[in-house]
């Protein structure tokens, strides 16, 4: 089965499988039932129970089997932003609430 990041729930019935080809990064979050997870480029296999989640921030294949009637939900990692569009923000967050240039406080009379 394919299936892509969601913020839904996702049923599996025992020994399903849901595999990921493409997964770009998140967590995998167990809500009913018993989930094993398979990651590319993680050692360790892991067992999530109801409550139980797993951040995989890398991208690749995910593998996911269900031990018995599960319910899991795939919730994708925030995006990010280019460094340079954060620094464009912040220089114009900067400008907006800078004091203009020149001008004193209200009870500053220079001598300060």
């Amino acid at each position: 089965m394919k299936a892509t990041l969601t913020q839904t729930a996702l049923d599996l019935a025992a020994r399903a499988v849901c595999s990921i080809g493409d997964f770009q990064g998140g967590t995998v979050h167990c809500l009913r039932g018993r989930l094993w997870v398979t990651a590319e480029g993680h050692a360790q296999d892991v067992w999530l129970t109801p409550g139980t989640t797993l951040t995989l921030p890398d991208p690749g294949k995910v593998v996911i089997q269900a031990d018995a009637d599960s319910t899991l939900a795939l919730i994708a990692a925030p995006r990010r932003q280019p460094v340079a569009a954060v620094l464009r923000q912040l220089r114009q967050l900067w400008q907006r609430h800078r004091p203009a240039a020149g001008v004193i406080g209200p009870r500053c009379d220079m001598r300060c």
